[in-house]
């Protein structure tokens, strides 16, 4: 005959009080069939899951991967674009007959000499910041936000406050734009190109010389800003470079600019 019960006892090993459980058989057969029942279900989600799970992983880096591929896309088109809108702003301001590359390749401009426009007095590399204020973003990629590239510098200034040309050479852009609001594009000679955008005024007009220091502009808020600030960019033979490069008294630690 089996037996109705079943009694386990606990007995410690030193001093103490011996310990006895006692449960029924059919308490028994309950709890091991419960846990028999979990423990098949964990192996057959484990069996039927985790093929999807490895699907979904894989999926999941080939989106990733494609996510990348149209960044890289969309930052080549925006720079070829940039170019181009470079090229026909100067195009216009200085009526000469520039050619706009398909493909982004050769330079920035392609009939128009340092000769042409009588820039040979000028001190054509950018030396002197434009503004005092403070460096709020630097010249980044930044892909992750909203695919959009920097290809400058940010200072953070007060409304009004004089922007200066950061060397001599002739204004071939003054006027608005969608994203940089008024901006202020200078040639320097030997391909060298400033940007000076988001201002409040603009004191010089197409075809004015200036010279190293000149007030050109008050800055402001104007056109994609959220904020007083200037936006100065540096472009030579046509590609964006660092304006930190031209100013190691800019850098991480202090990032005055007074």
């Amino acid at each position: 005959m089996k037996p109705s019960r079943y009694t386990f006892h606990i007995v410690p090993d030193h001093e103490g009080t011996n310990r006895r459980f006692s449960f029924s058989r059919n308490t028994i057969i309950i709890i091991l069939s419960t846990l028999i029942t979990i423990l098949s279900g964990l192996i057959l989600s484990l069996i039927f899951f985790t093929p999807k799970a490895l699907d979904h992983q894989r999926m999941k880096m080939r989106y990733d991967e494609v996510i990348g591929e149209r960044t890289k896309v969309l930052e080549l088109y925006r720079d070829l674009e940039r170019i181009k809108q470079m090229e026909l702003v100067v195009q216009k301001a200085l009526g000469t007959d520039l050619v706009v590359s398909e493909s982004g390749e050769g330079n920035l401009i392609q009939t128009m000499n340092d000769d042409e426009i009588n820039l040979e007095p000028f001190v054509n590399i950018p030396s002197m910041l434009p503004v005092k204020g403070y460096l709020t973003q630097g010249m980044f990629d930044n892909q992750k936000a909203d695919l959009r590239q920097h290809y400058g510098i940010d200072i953070a200034v007060p409304v009004g406050e004089s922007v200066m040309a950061s060397a001599g050479g002739q204004v071939v852009f003054s006027g608005w734009t969608p994203e940089l609001g008024n901006l202020v594009v200078i040639f320097h000679g030997n391909e060298y190109f400033t940007y000076y955008g988001h201002n409040k005024l603009l004191l010089v007009n197409q075809h004015d010389n200036v010279s190293r220091g000149d007030v050109i502009a008050t800055s402001g808020n104007s056109g994609m800003s959220s904020g007083p600030h200037l936006h100065f960019e540096i472009w030579k033979e046509g590609q964006a470079v660092d304006p930190l490069s031209y100013f190691p008294e800019l850098n991480k630690t202090n990032m005055s600019v007074d």
